[in-house]
């Protein structure tokens, strides 16, 4: 895949909120609605700590391997180890994050995005922005898929042919699978979840989550010479 193929899928890892001022409008939004939240519950519904920064309070948490500071309740959302600033929609998913988890016990019963509640109405979409690119670039060598999702952050599971399972918050992980092709079928892909993923993250977040994991498994992609 070419790099203004890479600079493409990124630009879709945007949640569909609009234009630069709409994503401001629902970090805004997002932001005042956790200011005034308690700050122990969000914290025991979504498996955050709360830890001092900068002499005030903030939540703690993981997300796509990297641990995230939350301030509290004048909101900012920071790495805790990495200079640079994050994506906006990134911000806005982990406020979503924060301000949807119910609590609700991992299931182990698996569910794709069609079964989310909404997600019917996202799959087009899903399917064209978190699968397709990546059947289309692993197609014929899976194998790939395998070393460039690691590389990303995925941990192998077995299911599939391949699958890899990221640690996205700490109480959502998704699950990336591959089949290789054949004489009969073409390359397929798909993306598990726990059921109680509704109980965190809506179908649209679900699917900017997808899709910004899909793009850490392609940028983590090195032709063979």
């Amino acid at each position: 895949m070419s790099s203004d193929s890479h600079d493409t899928l990124y630009k879709m890892g945007s949640p569909p909120h609009g234009k630069q001022n709409n994503y401001e409008t629902a970090y805004n939004d997002a932001a005042e609605q956790l200011a005034l939240a308690s700050i122990a519950d969000r914290a025991e519904k979504s498996g955050a700590g709360i830890d001092g920064h900068g002499g005030g309070t903030a939540l703690s948490l993981s997300f796509l391997g990297d641990e995230v500071i939350v301030a509290h309740p004048e909101i900012s959302v920071l790495y805790r180890d990495r200079k640079e600033d994050m994506p906006l929609w990134a911000k806005i998913l982990i406020l979503h994050y924060l301000l949807r988890a119910g609590g609700a016990p991992h299931s182990s019963e698996q569910i794709t995005f069609n079964q989310i509640k909404g997600g019917m109405g996202y799959y087009p979409a899903f399917q064209r922005r978190c699968i397709t690119p990546l059947i289309d670039l692993f197609g014929n060598q899976p194998d790939r898929f395998f070393e460039a999702g690691n590389a990303a952050g995925g941990v192998p599971v077995t299911i599939g042919d391949y699958a890899l399972l990221f640690h996205c918050f700490p109480r959502v992980e998704v699950i990336f699978s591959f089949w290789k092709g054949d004489e009969e079928f073409p390359p397929a892909g798909n993306v598990i979840f726990d059921l109680s993923i509704s109980d965190y993250l809506s179908a649209e977040d679900v699917a900017v989550l997808c899709n910004m994991i899909a793009v850490k498994i392609i940028r983590s992609f090195t032709p063979r010479v």
